[in-house]
C-alpha cells in the first residue's frame, strides 16, 4: 500500500493551526482548504492554499485532486458540509478521510443519545458505510476535552471567578489531550496509514478529576485568592441540561452544558482505559508537569 504524502486541511483555527504545524513538520505536502484566502494568517512556507465552496462538490473534487487525505478541522456548525466533501473525496481519488470528530464521547455507544452529537454522528455513519465499500478509509480520533481548555476556560473550574461547581464529589476521571499532542496524533496516523485504516484512535495527554485540579489551582492560588467550591448531582445536571437543549435551546453555553456534564458526572466512559499513545510515539503529561502549569501559567 503506497503511503500517504499530499493532504488537504479543512480549517485552521486553533487545533487546525496545531495539526498543520506537525503535518509540516512530518514532511507532508499540505494545502490548506478556506471559504477566503483573506481570513488566512502565518501559513507556512511550502503550504498551498485552496479557495472552495465547502457545499459544492464540483468545486471540492477539482481542490482535492491530487491529495491523498483529507484531515477536517472544521467548526461545529460546519460538520454537516463534510458530507459533500465525502463525496468529492471519493471522486477525486482520495484515501483518507479524518472527520472533525476530535471529542471526548462520540465513539462511546451509550453517549449516542446525546442530542449534541447527532451532526457528528451522521457523518461517522457515512464514513463507514463508503469504507464498506471500499470507497474510501478513514481515521477517527477519541481525544477528551481541549487540555488547553480545561487548564484556561470555565469548563471543569472557572479560572475567572475561582469558583468549581463540583459533580457528585468531584473524582469522576477523564481523559484529555492538548491541541498539540492531536496535531502530532494526527501526522503519526497518517505516517502509519496502513495500521491505522478504518480505526477509532484513543489518545490522552493524563487523565484528571475536579478535585485534582482544584487542588492545585487553590495551590497556586494569587495572594488573596480564595477558591469557592459548590456541589451538583451529576445525573440530575446531565438531565437538565439535555432537557434544556431537546426543547430547542441550541446555543454554546446549553450545548456545552450538556458535554460538561457528560463528560465530568461520571456516566459515560470518558476515561480512556486503552489508548494508542505508544503506538502513535506520543508519551504522556506527569504530575509534575501538569503542576508547573498552573505555578507558571
Amino acid at each position: 500500500m503506497s503511503s500517504i504524502q499530499k493532504v488537504a486541511l479543512f480549517g485552521k483555527g486553533f487545533l487546525g493551526s496545531a495539526v498543520l504545524e506537525h503535518l509540516v513538520n512530518a514532511g507532508f505536502t499540505v494545502t490548506v482548504f478556506t471559504r477566503s484566502r483573506d481570513s488566512l494568517q502565518g501559513i507556512p512556507a511550502g503550504v498551498n492554499v485552496a479557495e472552495v465552496d465547502y457545499s459544492s462538490v464540483e468545486s471540492l473534487e477539482i481542490a482535492l485532486r491530487g491529495h491523498d487525505a483529507v484531515v477536517s478541522t472544521l467548526a461545529p456548525l460546519a460538520i454537516p458540509f463534510q458530507k459533500p466533501a465525502i463525496d468529492a473525496s471519493i471522486l477525486a481519488g482520495v484515501r483518507r478521510f479524518i472527520p472533525a470528530d476530535f471529542g471526548a464521547l462520540t465513539v462511546d455507544p451509550r453517549a449516542h443519545e446525546l442530542p449534541n452529537h447527532g451532526r457528528v454522528l451522521d457523518i461517522q455513519q457515512y464514513l463507514r458505510e463508503k469504507a464498506s465499500c471500499g470507497e474510501l478509509e478513514y481515521t477517527l480520533f477519541a481525544v477528551g476535552p481541549f487540555l488547553d481548555n480545561v487548564l484556561s476556560k470555565p469548563f471543569a473550574l472557572n479560572y475567572e471567578s475561582h469558583t468549581a461547581v463540583i459533580y457528585d464529589d468531584g473524582n469522576h476521571p477523564f481523559s484529555t489531550t492538548s491541541v498539540d499532542t492531536i496535531g502530532k496524533a494526527v501526522a503519526a496516523a497518517l505516517k502509519n496509514a496502513s495500521a491505522t485504516r478504518n480505526r477509532v484512535l484513543r489518545i490522552h495527554d493524563a487523565v484528571l478529576t475536579q478535585q485534582k485540579l482544584l487542588a492545585l489551582a487553590r495551590k497556586y492560588a494569587a495572594p488573596g485568592v480564595v477558591w469557592m467550591e459548590s456541589r451538583v448531582d451529576a445525573e440530575v445536571e446531565l438531565a437538565s441540561a439535555i432537557e434544556r437543549v431537546t426543547t430547542g435551546d441550541l446555543s454554546p453555553p446549553a450545548l456545552l452544558a450538556v458535554i460538561r456534564a457528560a463528560v465530568l458526572g461520571g456516566k459515560y466512559k470518558a476515561e480512556y482505559k486503552d489508548v494508542d499513545n505508544e503506538f502513535l510515539g506520543l508519551g504522556f503529561l506527569s504530575d509534575s508537569e501538569l503542576e508547573k502549569k498552573f505555578s507558571n501559567p
